[in-house]
């Protein structure tokens, strides 16, 4: 483990950053320390800290990450942590802009006000992940948001056999894994992963994946249901049954 008052420089010696990067993650903590003077963007207690516990933090995704496969969504993004960094970290590697989804409003103005004064391909989203559409994401992180039944379940209409769902969590993680033994019997392919954290001796990283992709009901098919009954008129299958055949009304 990478201990607590290790200093910036060898963090970006740790995680390879050249000047670019240097130059951004130095604007962001800047720019984070400015905002956490009108509001609780992180502990105040981790201010001190903020290379280890949070850029550094952040940056222990990357080896579980390969960006050329396709987007990335951050969910409950906050202070944009882990999103932000793996955006600096990443640049033009990603196929899309990093998508950061908050439903915070005054956090999502200090997130597009990091990406408008730096300039990082990630772009802001003001919703709850259980609200969006199904957008098929290659990547899910997610630090500090939920327990990881509400995480799996907020999550599911992103979905699908290529996703990878990357949850750092604490020391209540074994806790979690057993509550959510349900999944299990709903997706029995699904593969949770456990990988200690390097930046704290109780964090880990859950690292989920063989989802399967979940059938959700179109609305115009509630919608059909309230219709009255169409006329019907019997025909035969090819195997020789007869049935009834559906008519539009006029």
């Amino acid at each position: 483990m990478i201990a607590e008052d290790t200093s910036r420089d060898e963090i970006l010696a740790e995680i390879g950053a050249d000047a670019d990067i240097t130059s951004k993650l130095d604007g962001y903590v800047r720019l984070l320390e400015e905002w956490q003077q009108g509001m609780s963007l992180v502990g105040p207690g981790t201010m001190p800290h903020i290379w280890q516990r949070h850029i550094l933090d952040s940056a222990q995704l990357m080896p579980f990450i390969k960006p050329e496969t396709g987007a990335i969504m951050d969910i409950g993004s906050g202070a944009g942590f882990p999103g932000l960094v793996l955006a600096i970290l990443y640049g033009d590697r990603l196929k899309a802009p990093l998508q950061l989804v908050e439903s915070d409003g005054r956090k999502c103005r200090f997130l597009k006000a990091v990406i408008t004064d730096i300039g990082i391909n990630a772009r802001v989203t003001q919703k709850r992940v259980e609200d969006l559409s199904s957008l098929w994401p290659a990547t899910i992180t997610a630090r500090a948001v939920a327990p990881l039944n509400k995480l799996l379940q907020w999550t599911e209409k992103q979905h699908h056999p290529g996703l990878t769902c990357l949850f750092m969590k604490g020391k209540k993680a074994k806790e979690e894994l057993t509550k959510c033994q349900n999944y299990h019997k709903i997706n029995p392919k699904m593969r949770i992963n456990s990988h200690a954290s390097i930046t704290h001796p109780d964090g880990v990283i859950l690292r989920i994946s063989g989802f399967k992709k979940l059938v959700q009901s179109a609305p115009h098919k509630a919608a059909a249901s309230k219709r009255a009954p169409h006329k019907t008129a019997p025909h035969k299958t090819a195997l020789g049954k007869t049935v009834k055949k559906q008519r539009r009304n006029p």
